[in-house]
């Protein structure tokens, strides 16, 4: 374990930026976290579903307890088409418990948020500063210096931008590597807008046909929904294919969501169509429209100073539930790499062997993000009937079982994405969840004493 002077900055304090919080104290690396809202902790955004890879990642920072609290299980996810006629029932998350020992669970993000800050130490906790915009990232001899609106700086060895889709980081990253005339240069705008999603959050007991865990998806042309009910409320969003794909970045309206509403109101959240789109909207709690962004960054890191994290780097649609997930991996295998560097240069990398080591974190994650955000774009294409094909096999070959056991074998490729999935490897802990296929990195064990 490394404990050295080196000092990171996290920009963003959603739940990847507090792991990372998490990671790098638990490795005694020193931190500021810059936080642009009031609280780390707010009661805004959809819910989040956690899967085994991300569940047993969290399990190694002593959080699970908490997790149990707020979240619930997944199992079975029933499909209708539009008209709220049956079209056969999901088993991906039994599935996935049969070969990985643990069903998804879903939690809020203000609940995620809360249980990730509460396990932090009262010492890491001061570190986490709330109310700081990005205003400038400078590049200095030691490290970057980073700027806030309130008129504050903060300087670091290095700068790891958990800020989201539209990252600030990720563009002053841009900025610098352009100013320094590098040919790894991201795209202003990297991913690509081909769907758009209305989120609400409601009551749990809004319909008297919903028990908590209770998971269902609407599919058919031009729009598709998921349904997540938790033990307090329950989450819905409805994914709209937009007419054309665009890159802008798209700011909506509380306009936009009544007319999204008015254009996919009757759509039946549950068999029958006992439960519509339109009645959990006007039963909410809170409600949102957002972009749903599709991409993977060519460039993760500039200058062996700046490096991204989680939705900063690449971003899918949430029809897999992949994206916090792969974040979480994404601040697992960034810690490996810091601590085992810190630890092999005494705490004082030079600037290439800090380069080298953000490269190498990288290729680590690339293909495993690339290939997630793939297969969410499936997904979406496939609930909302995308194309003739897309119809078919929603409809009449993932109606079977068996051809999901088939697409999810203990051997196949799906499986293997998940057994590969990144742990700190320099957190001791217990195997917590075992089924029939083995992961990748076994859990560290605490060394004996002699």
């Amino acid at each position: 374990m490394a404990t050295t002077a080196f000092k990171v900055i996290i920009v963003g304090g959603g739940p990847v930026g507090l792991t990372a919080a998490h990671a790098l104290s638990r490795a005694g690396i020193d931190f500021t976290l810059l936080e642009r809202r009031d609280s780390v902790v707010i009661d805004a955004g959809s819910n989040i579903v956690l899967s085994p890879q991300g569940l047993r990642a969290l399990a190694q920072l002593g959080v699970s307890a908490e997790l149990n609290k707020y979240s619930e299980e997944l199992d079975l996810i029933n499909r209708i088409d539009h008209n709220g006629r049956n079209l056969g029932e999901m088993h991906w998350f039994s599935i996935i418990r049969d070969l990985f020992g643990k069903l998804p669970q879903v939690i809020s993000r203000h609940d995620l948020t809360s249980v990730l800050y509460g396990g932090l130490s009262s010492e890491a906790k001061a570190k986490l500063l709330t109310n700081k915009k990005l205003t400038n990232v400078e590049s200095t001899l030691t490290g970057v210096t980073v700027s806030c609106e309130d008129g504050t700086s903060y300087s670091g060895r290095l700068l790891i931008g958990a800020d989201g889709a539209h990252s600030s980081v990720r563009q002053f990253m841009r900025t610098l590597a352009l100013e320094a005339g590098s040919d790894q240069v991201n795209a202003e705008r990297p991913f690509l807008t081909t769907y758009r999603c209305l989120w609400i959050r409601f009551p749990a007991d809004a319909s008297p046909e919903l028990k908590p865990g209770f998971t269902s998806e609407t599919h058919g042309p031009g729009a598709a929904t998921q349904l997540f009910l938790g033990d307090r409320t329950g989450v819905t969003g409805v994914y709209e294919r937009l007419d054309e794909p665009t890159t802008e970045r798209m700011r909506y309206t509380q306009k936009d969501q009544e007319e999204c509403i008015r254009k996919w109101g009757f759509l039946p959240l549950i068999k029958g169509g006992s439960f519509t789109l339109r009645e959990a909207y006007e039963k909410s709690l809170a409600t949102g429209m957002v972009s749903l962004e599709e991409g993977v960054v060519d460039h993760w890191s500039w200058g062996g100073r700046i490096v991204l994290v989680g939705d900063a780097a690449h971003k899918f649609t949430p029809s897999t539930g992949a994206g916090c997930n792969h974040g979480i991996g994404d601040v697992a295998a960034l810690a490996n790499v810091l601590n085992n560097t810190l630890t092999s240069t005494n705490g004082s990398p030079s600037e290439d062997q800090m380069a080298k080591a953000l490269r190498e974190y990288r290729d680590l994650r690339y293909h495993a993000t690339r290939g997630a955000c793939a297969g969410a774009s499936r997904a979406t294409g496939s609930a909302t009937w995308a194309t003739g094909v897309h119809r078919f096999i929603d409809t009449w070959v993932l109606w079977f079982e068996f051809v999901q056991r088939r697409m999810l074998s203990p051997k196949g490729k799906g499986s293997k994405a998940v057994a590969d999935s990144p742990i700190f490897n320099y957190i001791p802990a217990e195997e917590p969840f075992k089924g029939k296929r083995e992961w990748t990195y076994p859990m560290p064990r605490k060394t004996a004493k002699a």
